[in-house]
């Protein structure tokens, strides 16, 4: 709501309630006029006389009290009736709107007193800049002993988009408890602080006064009327969206067209690191990349290989380590990457039948074919599993150790073995290449003998080693046949869209994830309302390098 909407609310419930008040005078005077008029106008008792004494006045007759008299009081009492049955709604209609006043009167007071927290009590503007844009905080730098190496200049991130960073409740949670490994000191009453709930809770209503305009297009069509994304509140909130976004991306291009950074990946993960762009607000590696907050004067290494995104150490080791391969254990492949640059989903579950599809397989949005990495359709069988021009599903090699890119390929072989049979005693069962750990991967004159009790196994689809080795390549799939003389076809390289969502939602509060205490907020933020998308995924890209 504008200020000008709040303003007219405001004084609408206002000229109400006067005219409430009014109301109720007129009745009260009314009745007291009332009241006084029979008391005058009556006369004493009678007493025992039972005729009137010449010295007294003659009432009314039954035919006048029970005529003119009785209608002048009903009308007396039917326009004031009236007057409550047409004045009243209109004070129990406005009584709403007296109320959103009463809370913006209330807002605004905490709003003052917030701004005296800010900038005088809690003194949040020494470090974090007036409006919350950013700033330096003093730092002693320390060695793993614990004494003195340098004075240092920390850098305090721009709270003008802490809101749409972090929920109320994770602020509130920071402002108490503080940021370990940080400058960033416990405040409130909870954390050992100076500050009573309700002075965290001013300085939080305080700070939703300058954030920024959220990139979100949902929130940007909220901005005003929910159902008219065109009315003026909502294009006016596009319009700032599209000003913050044009801002932040030509800071990440002047940063990689200085050198800076090598990739879009990286300059986004470090947005902010040589020219306190946003005071490292947006950035990644403030958490991710130890000693990333103290800049490259105080940690000159801070880029070289095997720094970058390994954080778990302090001073802010706040973040997970990046480059010890938790981010793909914890994020596997769901998605391809196709030549446009987009993601395509998981397959869902219906086509993950068998003969099985590669987990994750770009399926069309009509449901009948994948892309290969030069953009060419591969279509689907019946059970949604790729199929070459004949018909033939293809094969899917599995992991190889030495080729990871191989996980998931589809590929047409000239040579697949059958599994190997059991022909001993327990005939008809299948066996799966291996004798007490040693494989036996060729069959000689169809048949291999493991001398233990001289039971039998037999190749159904028997070659020679010699005969195998003259088709190329040799690649043992997950259920252990051996294929030879394969064709790949080249999928693109996939990626991890729950990784992106994580990024883009942050951390969900109570996950249990974080360090020093901080997992109970779910203290990794979102920056789906403050980055591209683009940007997203890019970091993406460049976290699964790590």
């Amino acid at each position: 709501m504008s200020n000008y909407s709040m303003l007219s609310s405001a004084m609408l419930a206002t000229n109400f309630r006067a005219i409430g008040l009014t109301v109720a005078a007129v009745v009260a005077i009314g009745f007291l006029a009332f009241w006084i008029r029979n008391i005058v106008a009556s006369r004493g008792e009678l007493g025992s006389e039972i005729e009137l004494a010449p010295n007294r006045k003659e009432y009314l007759s039954d035919e006048e009290l029970e005529g003119t008299k009785l209608d002048k009081s009903l009308s007396f009492a039917l326009v004031l009736l009236s007057l409550l049955a047409l004045l009243l709604p209109f004070y129990w209609i406005a009584e709403p709107g007296r109320q959103d006043g009463a809370v913006a009167a209330y807002n605004r007071s905490f709003e003052s007193r917030g701004n005296d927290d800010y900038t005088e009590g809690a003194q949040c503007v020494n470090c974090h800049a007036g409006g919350g844009v950013g700033g330096n905080a003093p730092y002693v730098l320390q060695d793993a002993d614990g004494q003195f190496i340098a004075n240092a200049a920390w850098q305090a991130p721009a709270l003008n988009n802490v809101l749409l960073r972090y929920s109320e409740d994770e602020v509130r949670y920071i402002l108490n408890f503080g940021r370990p490994g940080s400058p960033m000191a416990a405040w409130g009453t909870p954390g050992g602080g100076p500050l009573t709930t309700q002075q965290v809770d001013n300085i939080i209503i305080y700070m939703r006064t300058f954030q920024q305009q959220s990139l979100d297009p949902l929130d940007i069509a909220a901005a005003g009327d929910p159902n008219d994304a065109r009315d003026e509140e909502s294009l006016l909130a596009l319009e700032e969206a599209e000003k913050i976004k044009a801002d932040i991306v030509e800071e990440v291009e002047r940063s990689l067209a200085d050198g800076e950074f090598e990739t879009l990946g990286e300059a986004v993960f470090n947005l902010g690191l040589n020219s306190k762009y946003a005071a490292g607000a947006l950035s990644c590696a403030r958490c991710h990349t130890a000693g990333w907050s103290l800049g490259l004067e105080s940690v000159p290494g801070l880029l070289d290989e095997g720094v970058a995104g390994c954080g778990g150490g302090n001073p802010s080791g706040i973040g997970f380590n990046l480059c010890s391969g938790s981010t793909m254990d914890r994020f596997p492949n769901d998605a391809w990457l196709v030549p446009d640059g987009s993601w395509y989903t998981r397959a869902s579950d219906s086509q993950l039948s068998d003969p099985a599809p590669v987990a994750g397989n770009p399926v069309g949005y009509d449901g009948t074919y994948i892309l290969a990495a030069d953009n060419t359709r591969v279509e689907l069988n019946e059970q949604g599993a790729p199929v070459d021009s004949s018909g033939e599903p293809y094969l899917i090699l599995g992991a190889d150790p030495e080729n990871p890119d191989r996980l998931g390929d589809l590929a047409q072989c000239d040579y697949v073995s059958g599994l190997w049979e059991y022909s001993g005693s327990g005939e008809g069962e299948l066996f799966e290449g291996f004798v007490n750990g040693q494989r036996y991967p060729f069959a000689q004159d169809g048949e291999v003998v493991y001398n233990e009790e001289d039971h039998i196994f037999v190749d159904p689809d028997p070659i020679t080693a010699d005969d195998l080795a003259d088709l190329g390549e040799v690649i043992e799939l997950e259920d252990q046949r051996l294929v030879a003389g394969c064709t790949i076809v080249d999928m693109p390289p996939r990626t991890s869209v729950a990784q992106y969502n994580f990024i883009f939602n942050g951390a969900q509060a109570g996950a249990g994830y974080g360090r020093g205490g901080q997992s109970a907020a779910g203290m990794m933020p979102g920056f789906g309302k403050i980055l591209p998308p683009e940007y997203i995924q890019a970091v993406v890209e460049y976290e699964r390098g790590l």
